[in-house]
Protein backbone atom coordinates (compact mmCIF):
# COMPACT_ATOMS: atom_id res chain seq x y z
CA UNK A 1 0.00 0.00 0.00
CA UNK A 2 2.86 2.50 0.78
CA UNK A 3 4.81 1.65 -2.61
CA UNK A 4 1.50 2.82 -4.26
CA UNK A 5 0.53 5.84 -2.48
CA UNK A 6 4.36 6.76 -3.18
CA UNK A 7 4.04 6.03 -6.96
CA UNK A 8 0.76 7.95 -6.56
CA UNK A 9 2.72 10.72 -4.84
CA UNK A 10 5.54 10.78 -7.77
CA UNK A 11 3.00 10.98 -10.90
CA UNK A 12 0.92 13.59 -9.02
CA UNK A 13 4.27 15.37 -9.01
CA UNK A 14 5.67 15.27 -12.22
CA UNK A 15 1.84 15.43 -14.07
CA UNK A 16 1.63 18.85 -12.73
CA UNK A 17 2.94 21.49 -15.46
CA UNK A 18 2.89 25.03 -16.28
CA UNK A 19 -0.24 25.33 -18.54
CA UNK A 20 -0.11 29.16 -19.62
CA UNK A 21 0.29 28.59 -23.18
CA UNK A 22 4.09 30.18 -22.86
CA UNK A 23 3.05 33.69 -24.10
CA UNK A 24 3.04 36.11 -21.56
CA UNK A 25 1.69 39.54 -21.47
CA UNK A 26 3.80 42.66 -21.93
CA UNK A 27 3.15 44.47 -18.36
CA UNK A 28 3.66 47.72 -20.73
CA UNK A 29 0.67 47.10 -22.72
CA UNK A 30 -1.59 48.36 -19.57
CA UNK A 31 0.92 51.46 -18.46
CA UNK A 32 0.62 52.47 -22.39
CA UNK A 33 -3.13 52.95 -22.39
CA UNK A 34 -4.37 56.37 -21.88
CA UNK A 35 -3.92 60.04 -22.91
CA UNK A 36 -0.27 61.52 -24.25
CA UNK A 37 0.21 65.17 -23.77
CA UNK A 38 2.80 66.79 -26.35
CA UNK A 39 5.35 68.13 -23.68
CA UNK A 40 8.61 68.60 -25.72
CA UNK A 41 9.19 69.08 -29.36
CA UNK A 42 13.08 69.54 -29.98
CA UNK A 43 15.29 70.63 -32.60
CA UNK A 44 18.78 70.99 -33.40
CA UNK A 45 21.12 73.52 -33.34
CA UNK A 46 19.75 75.21 -30.59
CA UNK A 47 17.65 78.77 -31.39
CA UNK A 48 16.47 81.77 -29.62
CA UNK A 49 13.01 82.24 -31.00
CA UNK A 50 11.45 84.23 -28.82
CA UNK A 51 14.53 86.38 -28.86
CA UNK A 52 15.07 86.47 -24.99
CA UNK A 53 18.73 85.59 -24.98
CA UNK A 54 18.75 82.25 -24.32
CA UNK A 55 18.68 79.33 -26.92
CA UNK A 56 17.37 76.10 -26.04
CA UNK A 57 16.42 73.03 -28.33
CA UNK A 58 13.05 73.10 -26.80
CA UNK A 59 10.69 74.69 -29.19
CA UNK A 60 7.81 74.56 -26.65
CA UNK A 61 9.83 76.84 -24.73
CA UNK A 62 10.81 79.91 -26.88
CA UNK A 63 7.23 79.76 -29.25
CA UNK A 64 4.46 82.63 -28.87
CA UNK A 65 2.06 80.35 -30.78
CA UNK A 66 0.26 77.33 -29.25
CA UNK A 67 1.38 73.84 -30.64
CA UNK A 68 -0.70 71.07 -29.22
CA UNK A 69 -0.87 67.16 -29.68
CA UNK A 70 -2.54 64.59 -27.75
CA UNK A 71 -2.33 60.55 -28.42
CA UNK A 72 -4.80 58.47 -26.71
CA UNK A 73 -3.97 55.04 -26.65
CA UNK A 74 -7.13 52.60 -26.24
CA UNK A 75 -7.35 49.55 -24.44
CA UNK A 76 -8.40 47.73 -27.87
CA UNK A 77 -5.32 48.25 -29.65
CA UNK A 78 -6.42 51.37 -31.63
CA UNK A 79 -5.08 55.29 -31.17
CA UNK A 80 -6.11 58.80 -31.94
CA UNK A 81 -4.42 61.70 -32.74
CA UNK A 82 -5.28 65.15 -32.57
CA UNK A 83 -3.30 68.53 -32.68
CA UNK A 84 -1.69 70.92 -34.78
CA UNK A 85 1.26 71.48 -36.21
CA UNK A 86 4.88 73.68 -36.04
CA UNK A 87 5.38 75.04 -38.94
CA UNK A 88 9.19 76.02 -39.97
CA UNK A 89 10.44 77.96 -42.88
CA UNK A 90 14.14 78.66 -43.66
CA UNK A 91 15.33 82.22 -44.07
CA UNK A 92 19.03 82.19 -44.50
CA UNK A 93 21.80 81.86 -42.84
CA UNK A 94 20.77 79.28 -40.22
CA UNK A 95 18.21 81.09 -39.12
CA UNK A 96 14.53 79.77 -38.93
CA UNK A 97 10.43 80.90 -38.52
CA UNK A 98 8.90 78.78 -36.19
CA UNK A 99 5.20 78.88 -36.66
CA UNK A 100 1.97 77.16 -35.16
CA UNK A 101 -0.59 75.95 -38.20
CA UNK A 102 -4.23 76.88 -37.67
CA UNK A 103 -5.22 73.64 -38.91
CA UNK A 104 -5.94 70.56 -36.25
CA UNK A 105 -5.16 67.21 -37.70
CA UNK A 106 -6.76 64.09 -36.50
CA UNK A 107 -5.16 60.74 -37.10
CA UNK A 108 -5.29 57.22 -35.79
CA UNK A 109 -4.98 53.57 -36.57
CA UNK A 110 -3.83 50.34 -34.58
CA UNK A 111 -0.82 50.26 -32.29
CA UNK A 112 0.85 47.28 -30.32
CA UNK A 113 3.94 47.44 -28.07
CA UNK A 114 7.25 44.90 -27.96
CA UNK A 115 9.26 45.34 -25.04
CA UNK A 116 9.44 49.09 -24.73
CA UNK A 117 8.94 49.93 -28.30
CA UNK A 118 5.39 51.45 -28.85
CA UNK A 119 4.37 51.15 -32.54
CA UNK A 120 1.61 53.22 -34.40
CA UNK A 121 0.15 52.53 -37.49
CA UNK A 122 -2.10 54.44 -39.41
CA UNK A 123 -4.77 54.21 -42.34
CA UNK A 124 -1.64 53.72 -44.86
CA UNK A 125 0.11 51.57 -42.85
CA UNK A 126 3.04 54.17 -42.21
CA UNK A 127 4.49 53.12 -38.28
CA UNK A 128 5.55 55.64 -36.15
CA UNK A 129 7.94 53.90 -33.32
CA UNK A 130 7.87 55.46 -30.04
CA UNK A 131 9.88 54.62 -27.03
CA UNK A 132 8.13 54.30 -23.87
CA UNK A 133 9.76 54.87 -20.05
CA UNK A 134 7.34 53.47 -17.42
CA UNK A 135 9.74 55.55 -15.02
CA UNK A 136 9.24 58.78 -16.95
CA UNK A 137 6.06 58.42 -18.20
CA UNK A 138 6.89 59.11 -21.80
CA UNK A 139 6.25 58.69 -25.55
CA UNK A 140 9.56 59.76 -27.47
CA UNK A 141 9.33 59.36 -30.88
CA UNK A 142 12.73 60.25 -32.19
CA UNK A 143 12.91 61.68 -36.04
CA UNK A 144 16.48 63.17 -35.90
CA UNK A 145 16.47 65.59 -38.27
CA UNK A 146 17.93 69.07 -38.57
CA UNK A 147 16.62 72.14 -38.70
CA UNK A 148 14.37 72.52 -40.46
CA UNK A 149 13.60 69.12 -39.79
CA UNK A 150 12.80 68.16 -35.65
CA UNK A 151 15.01 66.15 -33.69
CA UNK A 152 12.23 64.15 -31.41
CA UNK A 153 8.98 64.68 -29.74
CA UNK A 154 8.04 63.70 -26.61
CA UNK A 155 4.74 63.08 -25.19
CA UNK A 156 3.76 62.80 -21.06
CA UNK A 157 0.99 61.01 -19.75
CA UNK A 158 -1.54 63.00 -18.34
Amino acid sequence: MKKLLILFAVFAVFSCSDDDGGSTTNPNRDLVVGTWNLSELTISPAQDINQDGTSTTNVLSEIECTLTGRITINDNNTWAFTGNDLVITTITGGLFIFQCSDNTRNEGGNWDIEGNILRLADGTGTITLFTFSSAQETLTNIIGENLPGLQAEVYTKQ
